[in-house]
């Protein structure tokens, strides 16, 4: 924008500086000789101050500064000697600082209270003991020497110590499968941990299981526009991978199977997707009941046959009734 016209001639065209180089000072930096001997000289303190004079000893100087002179030693040859105790650990090259640096590593700290009281020639727990000191809460008196020998000879449990080890895993007499479990997730921790309470879980259920074993990934990517119109570039990109474990099950009972995917579902981990398929063997004999008509309660032909028998008998008992009588089921109490 350009100037008014009442302001342009006092303006003027603008003028170029022109560099130049700084001029030295006529005086220099250095003092003269009467600017040092004021400097040097002596200027006494305030108050009562009396300089040391050369023929006195190192006991008369701690004495007139009025300092333990035992206490003094002390405290010096204790400081001398960490001096010399840290010129010797210093190390010289690289290969003696890595070697000091794993070492400390491997040893406790030397630094806590408790060892610098140690150090000093304090024994904490002897004094608290002498003094009558006891740690909060109190302490518990001592076993008898009976009970603690029998505690001694207690073992601990097999299934204890499994929980340490690998999960335990029982052999397949045929290798025929009835159960493929496939466990889904986002989070292998979850998945690893509920996989491992799954194979447990069948060894103490008595089913031979394979596994787990690792299944490919699933990746799946999505491209999303931020916003629509002129603003279509800006997309945003996003990923979901899908980890897997296979579990196999073979020659077990379709029964014991389905009460181990009922476990499994009733205890299930969060975070972990399960998915079953089952195969159920029947002999020969089933084809040939094909087409005949079953009667309402009748078991002929039914696996479960021996099973349901044996409730039906036990229902039936005198005793089981006279046990039952005047009750009603939960749902009878809602008519």
């Amino acid at each position: 924008m350009a100037a008014p016209r009442c302001t342009r001639s006092f303006l003027g065209p603008a003028k170029r500086l022109k560099p130049s180089t700084p001029k030295t000072p006529s005086r220099s930096f250095a003092t003269t000789a009467l600017r040092r001997a004021e400097d040097e000289r002596f200027t006494p303190l305030q108050g009562d101050y009396k300089p040391f004079e050369d023929s006195q000893t190192l006991e008369e100087r701690l004495e007139d500064l009025g300092i333990d002179a035992a206490e003094y030693k002390t405290l010096l040859g204790s400081q001398q000697k960490a001096e010399e105790r840290a010129e010797r650990q210093e190390p010289q090259t690289a290969k003696e600082a890595r070697k000091q640096w794993q070492a400390l590593q491997k040893t406790p700290d030397h630094n806590t209270l408790l060892q610098m009281y140690k150090r000093a020639g304090v024994e904490p727990i002897k004094l608290a003991k002498e003094r009558g000191i006891q740690i909060p809460g109190g302490e518990k008196p001592p076993l008898d020497s009976k009970t603690q020998e029998k505690l001694d000879a207690l073992r601990t449990p097999i299934n204890v110590k499994a929980l340490g080890l690998r999960p335990l895993r029982r052999a397949a007499e045929y290798g025929v499968p009835v159960c493929n479990l496939q466990l889904r997730t986002y989070s292998i921790r979850n998945m690893e941990f509920f996989a491992d309470f799954a194979m447990r879980a069948a060894y103490y259920m008595g089913l031979p299981a394979r596994g787990p074993v690792p299944l490919p990934r699933i990746t799946e990517r999505w491209t999303v526009p931020r916003a629509n119109f002129i603003f279509k570039k800006s997309q945003e990109n996003f990923e979901r991978i899908t980890m897997r474990r296979l579990i196999q099950i073979q020659d077990g009972h379709p029964d014991v199977v389905k009460a181990w995917l009922a476990f499994l579902q009733k205890h299930q981990y969060h975070g972990v997707g399960m998915k079953a398929n089952i195969w159920e063997y029947e002999s020969l004999e089933a084809a040939t009941s094909v087409g005949q008509d079953i009667s309402k309660g009748e078991t002929t032909g039914r696996r479960e046959k021996a099973m349901l028998d044996k409730v039906g008998e036990i229902l039936s008992q005198p005793g089981f009734k006279e046990a039952m009588e005047g009750f009603k089921a939960p749902a009878e109490n809602r008519l």
